[in-house]
């Protein structure tokens, strides 16, 4: 039987799918099968039996179902045979019955106020599978030991044994803290829960806590295929019915606007229990918010980061020429911060100012490769350099923090000797950080101790080098 779009049952179904996205016993509430091309429900196989590729073809198949409710091109059923097992036909193959789900019947009581609610199922048996055999060929029905050595962590867990929920973690904090939902996945690639978010960041405050202490900043929330949105205040935070924030928390005001303070493990990891995953500090710090102590240049590839490490070697070359130091760190994503330490004795304008000058030498030397952001420039295809954040209240992400957005990965302070090709910002992440750290310490580590006048390096620029731009 057909499901059509825009009826109620549809739509409850579409909710169901779409709230049960990031919650952490999706697995429970919605069962998933495999068939091959071509074949019937008749012939599914349960993910959750997969051996060893469980959890991973669970991801899969939920964004398939998600993807084919939102699709024009593919229509639901619900098994005539089979109530309870819903299923697609896309427009190219009437024959493949696709993406097989059903409800556990508590999905029933959790989303009980929407009208016209799916049939459920009660959980069969979980039988194990083994994808190299033919599609349809079962083993027992109850998993032997063999057979669970063989599954997979997610697949054992959930067959075997009754989750009976995550204690407290104990991260020596002086403040009392109540984590929750610590299971829900909050990165897919790989997969973070929220608990690992929260262990990461335990384990980095000491080398993150230098780069936001006494610094006003904004936070990042992280958001599946859409823009992950910023928070500049506690208050904003998502937050649960009745959840409230500790007294001993602290803000800081700029221009009028709270903004975030983290001076301490303790409000570093309240941020992140509240959802908070990327943490973005001003360039500037409480006792002078008019005068930043460096100035960054952003180095935006879009998706060829090849072109980044290019770029980033070239202004390198020219800041050297000029007699500026420079640090630069991965932005998580595909590009990289350039920083140039301040002496705080100088307002924003001259930072963004020196800034922008370097921006178009390095311009000027790539004139094919490089457009400046907030310019007139034609700029497909090529690299992107921005300073426009070197502004009060603007900031760009910390060293050493989690990023939003995409696969989890760590804004990590670089050597120079390490910008070369073959470099790739995805092997900096919350596992491997550790041992690099371990081994090369912080190349941010001399960052505030080598400074500059904004002032006097804009003016000596200009003397000399102001005809070429």
């Amino acid at each position: 039987m057909q499901i059509r779009r825009n009826t109620k049952p549809f739509k409850t179904i579409l909710e169901i799918v779409d709230s049960c996205r990031d919650r952490p016993d999706r697995k429970s509430l919605i069962r998933l099968y495999i068939t091959k091309a071509g074949h019937s429900i008749a012939n599914r196989i349960p993910v959750e039996g997969i051996a060893d590729e469980a959890g991973v073809f669970y991801d899969l198949n939920y964004n398939a179902v998600l993807s084919n409710l939102r699709s024009s091109s593919h229509q639901l059923y619900q098994s005539d045979d089979t109530p309870g097992i819903y299923y697609f036909h896309s427009t190219l193959s009437k024959d493949w019955d696709e993406a097989p789900f059903e409800f556990d019947p508590k999905v029933g009581k959790e989303f009980g106020s929407l009208p016209e609610l799916p049939a459920v199922r009660a959980k069969e048996k979980v039988t194990a599978f083994d994808l190299s055999a033919d599609i349809g060929k079962t083993k027992n029905q109850r998993p032997k030991k063999e057979e669970v050595r063989k599954m997979s962590p997610v697949a054992v867990k959930e067959t075997m044994f009754v989750d009976k929920g995550p204690k407290q973690p104990d991260y020596k904090l002086d403040e009392k803290i109540q984590f929750t939902n610590l299971e829900r996945v909050v990165f897919r690639q790989p997969e973070l829960s929220k608990k690992d978010v929260l262990d990461y960041y335990s384990k980095i405050a000491d080398y993150l806590l230098p780069y936001l202490k006494d610094r006003p900043h904004f936070v990042r929330l992280q958001a599946d295929g859409g823009p992950n949105p910023s928070v500049t205040n506690v208050k904003a935070l998502p937050r649960k019915l009745g959840q409230q924030i500790p007294e001993w928390t602290q803000e800081a005001n700029v221009s009028g606007n709270n903004m975030f303070l983290c001076n301490d493990k303790e409000h570093l990891l309240l941020y992140a229990e509240l959802e908070s995953v990327e943490f973005d500090p001003c360039h500037s710090r409480l006792r002078h918010l008019a005068l930043p102590d460096y100035a960054v240049i952003h180095i935006d590839s879009g998706s060829e980061f090849f072109k980044a490490i290019d770029v980033a070697l070239t202004a390198k070359e020219i800041l050297e020429g000029l007699k500026l130091l420079s640090f630069v760190k991965t932005d998580g994503h595909s590009g990289l911060h350039i920083y140039i330490p301040l002496d705080t004795k100088s307002e924003f304008e001259a930072a963004k100012d020196l800034a922008e000058f370097v921006c178009k030498l390095v311009r000027l030397k790539l004139p094919d490769m490089v457009t400046l952001k907030g310019t007139d420039d034609y700029g497909y295809g090529k690299v992107t350099l921005d300073c426009l954040a070197n502004e009060e209240g603007g900031g760009v992400v910390a060293p050493y923090s989690l990023v939003a957005g995409g696969p989890a990965t760590v804004a990590t302070p670089l050597l120079w000797e390490e910008v070369v090709e073959g470099l790739r910002v995805e092997d900096f992440n919350h596992e491997t950080i550790f041992g690099r750290l371990k081994k090369t310490g912080d190349p941010f580590e001399s960052l505030f101790k080598k400074k500059v006048s904004a002032d006097d390096e804009l003016e000596r620029l200009k003397e000399n080098y102001s005809f070429l731009v």
